[in-house]
């Protein structure tokens, strides 16, 4: 399991009030999928919340030619000069973007 993730959840669960939506940002290389939510969600006050996933495009950068490009089937070879080495600018991330709460 992701531990961000359950760090998230770990956290959500401690709110005095009832979270109706959870939305998280989630970077493209990451591997995550909703049942990961459910399943760590399940018998918690979070089971009903509605989650929304925002997924932030993977971006990488050639260090050897200097071309940002997206990474095609996450292929970190350059499409432009075909070199092997590159840097991740975007694609990683995963954390808590925002909750909604009911209204008491």
């Amino acid at each position: 399991m992701n531990p961000r993730l359950s760090n998230i959840i770990e956290n959500l669960l401690q709110r005095q009030s009832k979270i109706t939506a959870v939305n998280l940002a989630v970077g493209e290389l990451i591997p995550f999928h909703a049942e990961q939510w459910r399943k760590l969600t399940q018998n918690t006050a979070l089971a009903s919340s509605a989650l929304h996933i925002r997924v932030i495009r993977a971006e990488q950068q050639c260090m050897t030619c200097f071309q940002k490009y997206h990474p095609e089937n996450l292929d970190t070879n350059c499409p432009y000069c075909k070199s092997v080495g590159a840097k991740i600018i975007a694609g990683e991330e995963f954390y808590l973007e925002s909750v909604e709460e009911e209204n008491e």
